[in-house]
């Protein structure tokens, strides 16, 4: 049984938003609301205290991520949970963090933001053999990202923060995925994603890879909100399709609903093209500020490399059935996603067909696919330009299939 013999302010900045009891190896006890700054507390957590509970347990490091046990053992860790609060809690996407009470820690002294890091465990999941890069060094190691990928955290000569992140298996799809992504929105004209380029990194077994990496959009004064934190301040159905509770949990916080459409019409149709079957609620956020706590709209699009059948082998790409592809989204289905969209030529078809004649070139990078795949994948990118094409004549494609 734990033993909750250490209590903790959870800080939103320097404003203390509750007390909490805190176990050695990260296990939260007994909480206790500060009501003057209500407003402060985590949305995810707003609704009842096993919420709280849940918020608490998503902000560390997921314990399925590529490489984390060893890890934890290599840096003497329990669990991720006892890392998390080893490293108060300190995020790159929000301005939480929790304090040890009676000590006098503040933002200024303790936040990712502004102090020099270096993301220890995120160095130990990529290379698991040893530690680079230790030019930053201090007490506060980063701790908190979402997503099972190798990923760490650093930081750039120019001050910026950027993440880095690796691959499933031997093949650099996923990180080619998200660099292609890029180029497809900045091929439409389309502003509001992040942008992903190739890095070289050292990964297990000091063999010299390819992964990718993007700056963080959040600072100071620009935090993140997942859409499934977002859900967790409204009541639904388990079973139900969670796009039209998210729609109006974004509109009650100010947004319109042009502004909501257009992103996620053009968000939907996106990742139709490139079938990103990843785009869970932890793949879509929301920005506000976290002085005023007012909504400054749609966080970028990010994470978009497990598209492009990443996970589909060489000899089944000739036989992919787009009726059956199922995705981590609001719904099941693919295909079914499209009859949220309002503005079906929300994607330029033909800048998106123009894009191809040279955008798979970036997959001419994967060396330990031979480039034997890109024939493949180009055809089924162009079977999804002809799908679309349906869809915006009119047609309700969902129902063919």
């Amino acid at each position: 049984m734990a033993r909750y013999n250490k209590e903790y302010f959870l800080m939103h900045k320097d404003i203390p938003v509750c007390l909490m009891e805190i176990s050695d190896d990260g296990e939260l006890g007994s909480v206790r609301l500060n009501n003057s700054a209500a407003r402060h507390f985590p949305p995810g957590g707003q609704m009842n205290n096993m919420k709280f509970h849940e918020w608490w347990r998503d902000r560390a490091v997921p314990k399925t991520r590529h490489g984390a046990v060893p890890a934890l053992q290599k840096l003497g860790y329990s669990s991720t949970n006892s890392m998390l609060v080893n490293n108060l809690a300190l995020s790159l996407s929000d301005c939480y963090w929790i304090k040890p009470r009676g000590e006098s820690l503040t933002w200024a002294e303790t936040n990712l933001f502004t102090n020099d890091f270096v993301d220890t465990f995120g160095e130990l999941t990529i290379n698991r053999d040893q530690i680079i890069d230790l030019k930053n060094v201090t007490r506060f190691n980063f701790a908190t990202s979402q997503g099972e990928l190798q990923k760490k955290w650093c930081i750039g000569k120019d001050g910026r923060r950027y993440m880095v992140k690796g691959n499933y298996g031997m093949s650099y799809q996923q990180s080619l995925n998200e660099v292609f992504a890029t180029e497809l929105h900045r091929s439409q004209g389309f502003e509001n994603f992040a942008e992903y380029s190739l890095v070289s990194i050292r990964s297990d077994n000091n063999v010299e890879g390819l992964g990718c990496m993007c700056y963080d959009f959040c600072s100071e004064n620009v935090e993140s909100l997942s859409a499934w934190e977002l859900l967790q301040t409204t009541k639904f159905r388990t079973n139900e399709s969670l796009y039209f509770p998210f729609k109006q949990v974004c509109l009650d916080l100010g947004m319109s609903e042009e502004a909501f459409n257009y992103h996620m019409d053009y968000l939907i149709m996106t990742d139709h093209l490139i079938s990103n079957t990843d785009r869970h609620m932890n793949n879509i956020a929301v920005l506000r500020d976290p002085d005023t706590l007012e909504l400054i709209g749609f966080a970028p699009i990010y994470d978009s490399g497990n598209s492009m059948f990443y996970n589909t082998p060489y000899d089944a790409l000739s036989s992919v059935d787009f009726s059956a592809i199922k995705t981590h989204s609001f719904i099941e289905k693919e295909v079914r996603l499209l009859q949220y969209v309002h503005d079906r030529n929300a994607v330029d078809l033909d800048k998106a067909a123009s894009f191809a004649e040279n955008g798979f070139s970036i997959y001419e990078n994967d060396v330990f696919e031979n480039r034997i795949r890109i024939p493949k994948l180009k055809a089924l990118y162009e079977r999804k330009l002809n799908c679309l094409s349906d869809f915006q004549a009119g047609r309700n494609i969902w129902r063919t299939y």
